[in-house]
């Protein structure tokens, strides 16, 4: 009988014990027999990685390891790691259950402003019943990142009737939603949208993407919401917009810096609305089960490259 396959484990922020009992027993129900210990500086001698912004050294104590996979959906932190070997295959979740929850809490911030729910559930100045509804056609979002939780986040706002607009590196297509790609397609896609969500990942070509300028194409009083990363917004010249009334509301997920320290502008700004990293938690037993059937088939001797969630270092996602 075959030894186990050894796995590190190395979840920064996680209880990485909680992680071993799903990821156990995902892989032996997928065939693979797998012995899981939480890395703690001394060699393993694994074959694989599980991580969520590991410590550097675990890339030159396990330095025979096949293949990395990454439990959640942003790599960037794990590309900048410098002694992440270059030719290392990393596998990203896709999905992995995060998506109905992020299309939950965008859906969410979407019907708070378009219906003015910011008024109601706190201190009010007087009684009141004949107040101002909403009312005419909802407006357009418009969708900056359409893969795997991008699309599932439009179709769930088109569900609710909403005039949904999408915008991708490369060319989508979406049902009923009105897609657009590539660098040249950006200003369009923001000039007609006037709830901005920004689902984008950390790339070179993300990094400050919604500068003064690009914000500035969306209309007068359209307002933000951003699950993506916080690199890709300037933070001062989104401020700026905002108390300049060009831009009504910005609702922020994801920070350059987390946590968002403590003296940072917005926490404390009238038209910005912080939440702590909280839209898109990873399930573990959904994760789990994405890590072992990619593992199997890495076992079976499958290309890296064929897999889902597989990571091109070149694009960063």
């Amino acid at each position: 009988m075959p030894a186990p396959v050894r796995v590190a484990v190395a979840l920064a922020n996680m209880n990485p014990e909680a992680w071993i009992a799903p990821l156990r027993e995902t892989c032996a129900a997928a065939g693979v027999a797998a012995q899981f210990d939480v890395f703690d500086g001394r060699p393993l001698g694994a074959r694989y990685a599980v991580v969520w912004l590991p410590p550097e050294e675990l890339f030159t104590v396990e330095s025979g390891l096949r293949a990395v996979f990454n439990v959640g959906a942003g790599v960037e932190r794990l590309l900048a790691l410098p002694s992440l070997p270059p030719n290392l295959p990393i596998l990203r979740l896709v999905d992995a259950g995060m998506a109905p929850k992020m299309a939950e809490y965008v859906c969410f911030y979407v019907a708070r402003i378009t219906r003015g729910l910011d008024r109601f559930g706190g201190p009010q100045p007087a009684p009141g019943w004949n107040v101002d509804r909403p009312r005419g056609a909802p407006p357009t979002v418009g969708v900056l990142g359409l893969g795997a939780i991008g699309a599932r986040i439009a179709q769930a706002l088109q569900m609710f009737g909403y005039p949904v607009r999408g915008w991708s590196r490369t060319a989508r297509s979406l049902p009923g939603i009105d897609c657009f790609a590539g660098p040249d397609a950006l200003d369009a896609f923001l000039a007609g949208t006037r709830i901005l969500v920004d689902v984008l990942p950390l790339t070179s070509e993300t990094r400050d993407l919604l500068d003064r300028e690009r914000l500035s194409r969306l209309p007068a009083g359209a307002h933000l919401i951003n699950v993506g990363r916080g690199g890709t917004i300037v933070d001062d010249d989104l401020l700026a917009l905002l108390d300049s009334g060009h831009l009504a509301s910005a609702v922020l997920d994801v920070f350059r810096v987390e946590p968002l320290p403590a003296g940072h502008a917005f926490w404390n700004h009238p038209k910005v609305t912080v939440t702590p990293h909280l839209a898109g938690p990873t399930p573990r037993e959904p994760a789990a089960r994405q890590v072992a059937e990619a593992l199997a088939a890495l076992e079976a001797g499958a290309p890296p490259p064929s897999l889902p969630g597989y990571v091109g270092r070149a694009r960063g996602y």
